[in-house]
């Protein structure tokens, strides 16, 4: 459904980061602890349970929208509410929202790139040796 509307608006869609076991999100942490950024692994993550994805729109060429910052810029200025940007910035993000928000999706205030599920807690964590192919 996403791709079909940001098609629909001739945008492409780019995917960084979707799932990620338990044991990733540990990775994750060691490296950044911090929870206004990093889901703590004792709680959790939502891509952790599969139902989690970051991502951008691109023009029909693939060229990524200026969104204000990169992607996993663990700073204030990835908060979606976020107004320092420039104004280009802000509409671009603003049309991602409305997309992914048109499509079923949630959104976390603090990382302009992150959608989830609704009530993504009451999925299950998934472990990395509770997959048919171990990816680590």
């Amino acid at each position: 459904k996403t791709i079909g509307l940001a098609d629909r608006l001739n945008y492409k869609i780019r995917i960084f980061d979707a799932f990620r076991p338990v044991e990733a999100q540990w990775k994750l942490w060691e490296h950044t602890p911090d929870e206004n950024f990093i889901a703590h692994p004792k709680k959790g993550s939502p891509h952790s349970r599969g139902v989690a994805i970051d991502l951008t729109i691109t023009d029909k060429n693939f060229k990524e929208l200026n969104m204000g910052t990169p992607f996993d810029n663990f700073t204030k200025k990835s908060f979606h509410e976020n107004t320092s940007i420039l104004k280009e910035a802000q509409k671009n993000r603003h049309i991602l929202l409305g997309i992914m928000s048109a499509a079923g999706w949630d959104f976390y205030k603090k990382e302009w790139w992150h959608y989830q599920l609704f009530n993504a807690k009451k999925y299950k964590l998934i472990k990395n040796n509770m997959l048919d192919k171990p990816i680590m």
